[in-house]
Order: structure tokens, then sequence, then C-alpha cells
């Protein structure tokens, strides 16, 4: 092992993406506030409803929420934990049928 490995933990694949996008972004739109990054990110949202089968615009979507988690000062890896979180809570719900729509949200009353 390495000096520099001992003084700089490995990089998960998804942070060290996270930190490149964030240079290039920096330096491409480096002025945008955190509101002009979720306005955008919902723009492309929108555009991955009209091409759900694009992977490209999943690809859209993907950079733009790590760089509006960057922004506000979430990391990568943070932002995984917390979705692993997110499903070890959403395995306990009880959910819904599929509303009018077609989304499905989890039944409410069990959190009061």
């Amino acid at each position: 092992m390495t000096t520099k490995e001992i003084l700089e933990p490995p990089v998960s694949e998804i942070q060290a993406f996270q930190n490149t996008h964030g240079e290039w972004s920096d330096a491409q739109f480096g002025g945008q506030t955190l509101e002009g990054k979720l306005a955008h990110l919902v723009k492309e949202t929108v555009e991955l409803c009209g091409a759900p089968h694009d992977i490209m615009e999943y690809a859209d979507c993907l950079m733009l929420l790590l760089d509006v988690a960057r922004k506000a000062n979430i990391t990568a890896d943070a932002l995984l934990d917390a979705a692993y979180e997110k499903l070890a809570i959403n395995r306990q719900r009880k959910w819904d049928k599929p509303n009018e729509d077609g989304s499905v949200e989890h039944v409410h009353d069990q959190e009061k």
C-alpha cells in the first residue's frame, strides 16, 4: 500500500463521477444556483417522461440530480446511503393500488 492510498481513502465509482461531473459543471455553469439546477432537473424529467426508453434522458436526470445534491453539499455516497435507508423504510410500508395516473403511494395513515 502506498502512502497516497493510506492518506486518501478509495473513492466509489459514483462519488468519482459526481466529482468529475462537478468540476465540469462548475467550469461550464459556474454561477448557477441550486434553484437553477433544480429547475433544469425538472425540465429534464419532463423530457424523460416524453422518451421513457431513451437511456440518455435517464443519464441527463442522473447527472443533474448528482449536481443538485453536490450544490446542496450532499455527496453521491451520502445520497446512495440515504437511498438504501429509504428503501428499508419503503419495504416496511403498506402501499395503495395505482392512482388514476398509474402512480402508487404508500398508505399515509400508518405514520400517525
